[in-house]
């Protein structure tokens, strides 16, 4: 009869156990997270940031030097994010497949608008599609893999030289030999793409096709590729158009996620004005 109460407390010792042991992974990963934007602190300022007591910050940081987590410079007194860490993210990175991250989301526009798909990604100063789902309707135009197109033509390029860094922008263009008129009329629309977060040509490449494209980002907030939408131009309406810009940046927005993206300057702007028009 006396041992049941026993044997209560000592399950509730045990909950409170796991209570504790969640609640100390908890603090160490809010002292990863505060160490994360690769400015060293010392144990008064981390212990800020946090919300903990001087004495439970030192504790854990204790922890997670001992296995690597976290490393301790004694002349600077301060911690950084350690070395295991590095380790870990090269190799999560490494391991990341663009293609394997966006299947589902190009599966997902096609049933949608059921229109031709494809993910680009960046390759110099050249684009390259590397994926495509095509469409099921009998007029269609076909996406070529693995042929390398210029940047500043079509809106699967656009939209990834749009977010390019301003040096890069003006290498591609004057590789592309374009008239004063010309550059300054791409310079124009580049910045609605990047106002918009997504490009739109018509017959731009190709005689009667038309394309919406968005930018794809990776951990590094660089663009690396685009996806797009390819359908013949008359198919086109305003509010056809309205309706894919909204479905590739959306999709875009959430393979950059897959990447580890995660909006901040200068290539937060992917967060843009929904109102998109025809032109881009």
């Amino acid at each position: 009869m006396v041992t049941r109460p026993h044997a209560r407390r000592r399950r509730v010792r045990s909950g409170a156990g796991r209570g504790n042991g969640l609640r100390v992974i908890g603090r160490a990963a809010a002292v990863l997270e505060a160490l994360a934007d690769g400015r060293p602190a010392g144990v008064t300022e981390l212990a800020g940031r946090v919300g903990l007591r001087k004495s439970s910050t030192h504790r854990l940081l204790v922890a997670l030097a001992r296995v690597q987590l976290v490393r301790y410079d004694a002349v600077a007194r301060r911690y950084n994010l350690g070395f295991r860490v590095l380790r870990w993210t090269a190799t999560w990175l490494d391991r990341l497949d663009v293609r394997t991250c966006a299947l589902p989301y190009l599966r997902s526009i096609r049933e949608k608008c059921e229109e031709t798909v494809s993910l680009n990604l960046r390759d110099g100063h050249r684009r390259v599609a590397v994926e495509r789902l095509e469409t099921t309707r009998e007029l269609r135009f076909v996406v070529d893999l693995g042929t390398p197109l210029p940047l500043h033509v079509g809106a699967s390029g656009k939209a990834i030289l749009a977010f390019l860094p301003a040096d890069e922008v003006a290498e591609v263009l004057d590789g592309a030999r374009l008239g004063p008129r010309a550059r300054a009329a791409l310079r124009r629309e580049l910045e609605g793409i990047r106002r918009l977060g997504s490009a739109v040509s018509l017959g731009e490449r190709i005689p009667g096709s038309g394309s919406v494209a968005a930018p794809i980002f990776n951990h590094e907030r660089s663009v690396i590729g685009s996806v797009s939408v390819l359908s013949l131009a008359v198919r086109l309406s305003d509010d056809v158009i309205r309706s894919h810009r909204e479905l590739v940046r959306q999709a875009g927005e959430a393979i950059s996620e897959a990447l580890g993206w995660e909006p901040g300057p200068p290539t937060g702007r992917i967060r843009a004005d929904r109102r998109g028009g025809r032109r881009g």
